[in-house]
C-alpha cells in the first residue's frame, strides 16, 4: 500500500522520462556517459585498467629515458556486457596529464600497419572535433615547449641570458637588467617552466618574465639545433617534430604540425636514405616518445572489433591475420603505446584460428601490475544484486532530488526492496539485459494498468518504417554530414587513409558494372610506391573494354595542401618510375569545393610540376569535390552497417545509381592495352 506521498511521487514520474531507456553508449556518448556510470560494476576490471594506464604515464626504469614496451591488453564480454561504456568511462577519467586515446573507425589490410597506425595517431592528436581535443594537443605542445626551454635556459650565463631576455623600451634603447633582477627573472622564470600542469599559456609566462615570445622561440631552435645535430632523416624528423610543436605553443601556429605527414624526410646528404617502413617507424616513435617524455600515456582503444574485422558481414580471416601479425610486430618495433581490445567474447573465439604462435606469444606478454601480476586480459563478469540495486539508485537519485524533501523518499524508489534481488536471480548474463529488465519494471510501477506494454527483453524483429532505399538514402546523408564534419576537422592529409579505404570498397562494392565503353573487372586498394607514406598511395582500378582489351588506372588523389601540393603531385607523377610499371593512366583527383577543375586553375608552383611531368604520359585530371570526399570516407561504415542488415543487392544498386558520375570519372580516357 503506497503512502499519500509516494503516489502523489507516482503521479510526478509519469511525466518523466525512464531513467533505464539509455542502455547502449553510443559512439560519441560525450561527458554524460559519467553521470549513469556506477563505479561498483567491473570495479575490479576497471581498477586494473587504471594501473595499466598510469604504469604508462611513466618511462622505463630499466630502460632509462624509454618509454615502456608497446604491450595489447583484451578486455572480453558477451554481447551488451558494457564493454564500450567502460572504455568511454576509463577515456574520461580525471588525470593529473592528459591522455591521448585514438579510436580507429576501420581496418584495411592493404596498409602496411605501422602506416595505419602512424595515421591513425595524428588524425587523434590533431582533431579538432571538440574542445577536449583541442585542449588536450595544446597541454602537449605547452608540455614538450617547457621542457626544452627549460634545458636550454638553465645553463645560461648571465651574458647570455641578458643577450637573450633583454626588454626594449618604447624609444628602443636597450635596459640592461642589474644582476639581481637578471637572476631572479631567470630563476622565477625556470620554475613557471617547471610547473607543466600550468594552465596560463606559455606565450604569457614568456612575457611575464620580460622574454619576448620571438626569443623565446628563437632560444628554443638554438637549443635544438645545438643538440640534435646531423642531416640524417631521424634527426631531421625529431628536430621538426618538436619546432612544430613550439609553432603551436608559442604562436598559436597548428599548420607545422599538421605537416608532418607532409613533409619529405628522405631529403639530404644521407649516403644510405632510409626505407619509406624506416620513415613510418621513426616518425611513430619520434612522437611516441616525445610524448611519453611528458607523462602523456599513447592508448590505441580498438571497440566494435566485428566493424573492423567483419565489415562485410562476416568475418574476413585474411584482415584478422593481418591485424594480429600486425599488432604482433608493432609490439617488437616500437616502444611506448598500449593496445586495448574491446572484443566479444564469442567473436574472440572464432578468432582464435587467426592468430597464429608468433602473435599469441606477443599478446601473452601482457603488462605486469603490482597486487595483480601479469594482465593480458580481462573478462568482464555479470553483475550482482548489490551491483543492480546501486545501478538503481544511481539513475533515480536526479529525478528523486527534484521532489519535496518532505515525502521522504527511498533512494530507490518506486523498486521495492526485492526487485533488484529478483531481476539478479532471472538468469540474467549481460548488463544490457539488466538495464532492459529495470526499464520493463520501472514502465510496470509507474505507468498506468492500461498504458503497461509487453515485456520488452529479447530478441525483437523490427519492421523498418522506411523502405529499404529509403534507409539507405537517409543513412547515406548521414553519413556524408559526418564525413562533411571531419573534413572541417583535419587536415586531408591526416584522412589520406580513410579516403583510400573508401574507394577500394566503393570499387568493390561496383564490380563487373559498366560505363559507357568499359566494364569494372577489378581492384587493388591502397598500392604504395616510393617513400613518401602519404603521398606514394594510389588505389588501382582494373577495366575491361567491349572489344575485350585491358587497362589499369591509378587513382590518386592530391592531398597536400599549401607549399605541400607541388610534392604531391611530383609524388604521384612518379608512379611512371616504377618497374614493373604499376598503371597504364594516372587519374589524379583534385579536391575542390564543388564544380570542375582545369590545369590553369592548379596554383603557379603545382601547374608547373604538371607541365613538367605529365609530357607523354597517360595522366588525366579530374576535380573531387568535398562532397564526394565526405561520403568516401564514410563509405565503410555505411556499406558495413547495411551488409549487416542483409541488404546486399539494394546497396549495390542504390551505390550504383547515386555514384555514376564519379564512376564515369574513374574510367579509363582511350583504348589501350596493358603493357605487361
Amino acid at each position: 500500500m503506497l503512502s499519500p506521498h509516494e503516489q502523489r511521487a507516482i503521479g510526478f514520474l509519469r511525466g518523466e522520462d525512464n531513467p533505464f531507456d539509455a542502455i547502449v553508449v553510443p559512439d560519441r556518448p560525450g561527458m554524460h556517459v559519467l553521470e549513469v556510470h556506477v563505479p561498483a560494476v567491473h570495479n575490479d576490471e576497471y581498477d586494473r585498467l587504471c594501473r595499466i594506464l598510469d604504469k604508462y604515464r611513466q618511462l622505463d626504469h630499466q630502460n632509462p629515458g624509454q618509454p615502456r614496451g608497446t604491450r595489447l591488453v583484451t578486455v572480453r564480454g558477451v554481447r551488451g556486457s558494457g564493454k564500450t561504456h567502460l572504455m568511454h568511462v576509463l577515456s574520461r577519467r580525471d588525470t593529473e596529464t592528459p591522455e591521448l586515446w585514438v579510436r580507429p573507425r576501420y581496418f584495411d589490410p592493404a596498409f602496411a600497419f605501422p602506416e595505419y597506425i602512424l595515421h591513425e595517431l595524428v588524425r587523434s592528436l590533431l582533431s579538432r572535433e571538440n574542445a577536449e581535443s583541442a585542449a588536450r594537443l595544446t597541454w602537449c605542445a605547452n608540455a614538450i615547449t617547457q621542457r626544452v626551454l627549460y634545458e636550454a635556459i638553465a645553463p645560461l650565463s648571465r651574458v647570455e641570458w641578458c643577450e637573450w631576455a633583454r626588454a626594449y623600451g618604447p624609444d628602443g634603447a636597450v635596459r640592461q637588467p642589474s644582476r639581481r633582477s637578471w637572476s631572479s627573472n631567470r630563476d622565477r622564470f625556470l620554475e613557471s617552466l617547471a610547473a607543466v600542469n600550468s594552465l596560463v599559456p606559455l606565450a604569457d609566462v614568456c612575457r611575464l618574465h620580460a622574454m619576448p615570445v620571438a626569443a623565446a622561440r628563437a632560444l628554443f631552435a638554438d637549443h635544438v639545433g645545438r643538440t640534435l645535430t646531423g642531416s640524417t632523416s631521424g634527426v631531421r624528423m625529431k628536430r621538426e617534430t618538436l619546432l612544430a610543436f613550439a609553432d603551436l605553443a608559442l604562436l598559436e601556429q597548428v599548420d607545422r604540425l599538421g605537416e608532418l605527414l607532409e613533409h619529405d624526410f628522405t631529403v639530404g646528404d644521407e649516403s644510405l636514405p632510409p626505407s619509406r617502413p624506416e620513415i613510418v617507424l621513426s616518425l611513430l616513435e619520434t612522437l611516441v616518445e616525445l610524448l611519453s617524455a611528458v607523462r602523456v600515456p599513447v592508448v590505441f582503444a580498438f571497440d566494435n572489433v566485428e566493424r573492423l574485422l567483419a565489415p562485410r558481414g562476416s568475418i574476413d580471416f585474411a584482415a584478422a591475420q593481418s591485424f594480429f601479425s600486425g599488432m604482433a610486430h608493432l609490439m617488437d618495433q616500437t616502444r611506448g603505446i598500449l593496445m586495448l581490445l574491446f572484443v566479444e567474447t564469442g567473436l574472440w573465439n572464432q578468432l582464435a584460428g587467426a592468430i597464429d604462435r608468433f602473435a599469441e606469444h606477443r599478446i601473452r606478454q601482457g603488462v605486469r601490475v603490482a597486487d595483480y601480476g601479469c594482465i593480458w586480459y580481462l573478462e568482464l563478469k555479470s553483475p550482482t544484486a548489490e551491483q543492480i540495486d546501486q545501478i538503481v539508485r544511481q539513475r533515480m537519485t536526479p529525478i528523486l532530488s527534484r521532489t519535496p524533501p518532505d515525502w521522504q523518499l527511498r533512494t530507490d524508489f518506486p523498486f521495492g526492496p526485492d526487485d533488484a534481488r529478483n531481476i539478479a536471480t532471472e538468469n540474467i548474463d549481460v548488463l544490457r539485459t539488466v538495464l532492459l529488465r529495470l526499464r520493463d519494471r520501472y514502465d510496470e510501477i509507474v505507468l498506468p494498468c492500461e498504458q503497461h506494454a509487453a515485456p520488452r527483453v529479447g530478441p525483437v524483429v523490427e519492421t523498418p518504417e522506411l523502405p529499404v532505399r529509403g534507409e539507405l538514402r537517409t543513412d547515406w546523408d548521414a553519413a556524408a554530414a559526418d564525413g562533411r564534419k571531419r573534413l572541417q576537422a583535419l587536415r586531408r592529409t591526416a584522412l589520406a587513409l580513410e579516403l583510400h579505404t573508401g574507394l577500394a570498397r566503393w570499387l568493390e562494392t561496383l564490380v563487373g558494372y559498366e560505363t559507357s565503353r568499359w566494364r569494372l573487372k577489378g581492384i587493388a586498394p591502397a598500392v604504395s610506391y616510393g617513400k613518401h607514406p602519404t603521398f606514394g598511395l594510389v588505389t588501382i582500378a582494373e577495366w575491361q573494354g567491349h572489344s575485350g582489351r585491358l587497362c589499369r588506372v591509378a587513382i590518386g588523389p592530391v592531398l597536400g595542401e599549401g607549399r605541400s601540393m607541388p610534392k604531391d603531385l611530383e609524388v604521384k607523377l612518379s608512379l611512371f618510375a616504377e618497374r614493373p610499371a604499376v598503371a597504364e593512366q594516372l587519374l589524379v583527383l583534385w579536391p575542390v569545393p564543388q564544380g570542375a577543375i582545369a590545369v590553369d586553375q592548379l596554383p603557379p608552383a603545382t601547374q608547373q610540376v604538371w607541365n613538367q611531368g605529365v609530357a607523354g604520359r597517360d595522366v588525366f585530371l579530374r576535380s573531387l569535390p568535398m562532397a564526394d570526399f565526405a561520403w568516401l570516407i564514410s563509405f565503410p561504415e555505411w556499406q558495413a552497417t547495411h551488409l549487416a542488415n542483409g541488404n546486399a543487392e539494394a546497396l549495390k544498386d542504390f551505390v550504383r545509381q547515386q555514384t555514376a558520375h564519379f564512376l564515369e570519372d574513374c574510367a579509363p580516357k582511350a583504348d589501350v592495352e596493358v603493357l605487361s
